[in-house]
């Protein structure tokens, strides 16, 4: 049987596991099992397993589930398989089911039919004092918080969950997934380097693609083509004026000549994600004035913000110190400096913690004049290190000689 998924050692898998249940038992004041629910077929065709889900099991299974319960007799964690129906192997294909195969690669406690989810769910809240955990969230919702939704709707509705408390341990797992280990960071670096290497095939065909859908289809070709990954998320191609919308959705429009060219993507290695934006003149140039003013103000804040990072600062910190040359020349302050990025491209995260070192953030200033027809944005990848930071994505060119020469194809 083909094992998908697991792209880190079982071992931390374990240990996110273990990890888990103090912080569930501190945000919640006391133990609770938690409940993580994967996606179901049709969204893993079109997306990608839900993170949280992918963080504590590795598993790419559709429609599987994961029980964490402390006060268990016999297991601790019990992930929940479905096996499909054996009539719809021919079209669909033949699933992991439950059995020891699964439970030893996936290095899990248990290992159980997915039709026994809710009693033994059921089970668990009974001997928590009728009360488990799952994970959600308001802003940028998933799957993971539909699923919680729909869970404590049916806790209101009568029925077999009527009465079930739900309490929202998110809060505190994410401090887990805040510092990424070594065999995460790798995992970084090569989602980076197939972006690297598709903004690089890209940039230099720009005269040849003419529309922001055949510069998003050819950045998409090259970011799958390794492993037919995911996207990080659709890519931002935004012409001239296009690119003073933050989130400029429809990529649909021809590339105007000698206008910039804002283009924000990435790709993934074993769910993480790169996050990178350029913006660079179409025709190659930086040879309009107020074009290239404004370009180099926003290359200075993104170097003074990759400059004076530490760890022990605070977000805060950090993002009103590179933003103060943007906010004295005049210009307005749109968005934040920074975000998390992780097996989310926005992971969550606790940010009145400090940085600290292991910890991923993107380092991304902006500037969006729609008046004048263009908008900038310099985004980077760093990896907070003990003195500072390394910026990841240091290869793919921002300095102005740089994207020229890129951009001329030398």
């Amino acid at each position: 049987m083909l094992i998908r998924g697991l792209p880190l050692p079982v071992a931390t898998y374990r240990r996110r596991r273990t990890a888990a249940l103090p912080l569930v038992e501190r945000s919640l004041f006391g133990s609770v099992p938690l409940l993580l629910l994967g996606c179901d077929e049709h969204h893993l065709r079109r997306e990608r397993q839900d993170p949280w889900f992918d963080y504590f099991t590795g598993c790419a299974e559709p429609d599987a589930a994961l029980l964490i319960d402390p006060f268990d007799p016999e297991a601790r964690d019990t992930l929940f398989l479905d096996p499909g129906d054996p009539s719809r192997i021919v079209w669909d294909g033949k699933r992991l089911g439950p059995g020891s195969e699964a439970r030893r690669a996936h290095g899990i406690d248990r290992v159980l039919h997915r039709e026994e989810l809710e009693a033994r769910v059921l089970a668990a809240a009974e001997r928590a004092g009728g009360r488990i955990a799952m994970c959600w969230r308001t802003r940028e919702p998933g799957w993971q918080s539909q699923q919680a939704r729909a869970w404590k709707a049916r806790t209101e509705a009568g029925g077999d969950l009527s009465g079930l408390g739900i309490g929202n341990a998110e809060p505190s797992l994410v401090r887990l997934r805040m510092i990424k280990d070594a065999d995460e960071v790798a995992l970084h670096r090569q989602a980076i380097a197939i972006t690297e290497h598709g903004l690089k095939s890209v940039l230099p065909q720009l005269a040849a693609l003419k529309t922001e859908n055949a510069v998003a289809s050819a950045l998409t070709f090259h970011y799958r083509t390794p492993a037919y990954g995911p996207l990080a998320f659709p890519p931002i191609v935004g012409s001239g004026v296009n690119g003073a919308t933050l989130h400029y959705p429809f990529n649909d429009q021809p590339l105007a000549p000698k206008a910039p060219l804002l283009i924000d993507s990435g790709a993934t290695a074993g769910g993480y994600c790169a996050d990178v934006t350029r913006t660079i003149p179409v025709h190659g140039k930086f040879d309009d004035p107020r074009f290239r003013e404004v370009y180099e103000l926003v290359l200075h804040a993104n170097h003074l913000a990759r400059d004076l990072v530490r760890p022990g600062m605070t977000h805060g910190e950090w993002t009103k110190l590179a933003w103060e040359p943007i906010i004295k020349a005049g210009f307005t302050r749109h968005h934040g400096l920074s975000h998390h990025i992780g097996l989310d491209v926005h992971d969550p995260a606790d940010y009145d913690l400090p940085l600290a070192p292991g910890m991923i953030l993107s380092n991304e200033p902006g500037i969006y004049l729609p008046e004048e027809g263009f908008g900038i944005r310099i985004e980077d990848d760093l990896l907070i290190t003990a003195t500072g930071c390394e910026e990841l994505t240091a290869a793919i060119p921002k300095d102005i000689p740089g994207l020229e020469v890129l951009l001329a194809g030398r």
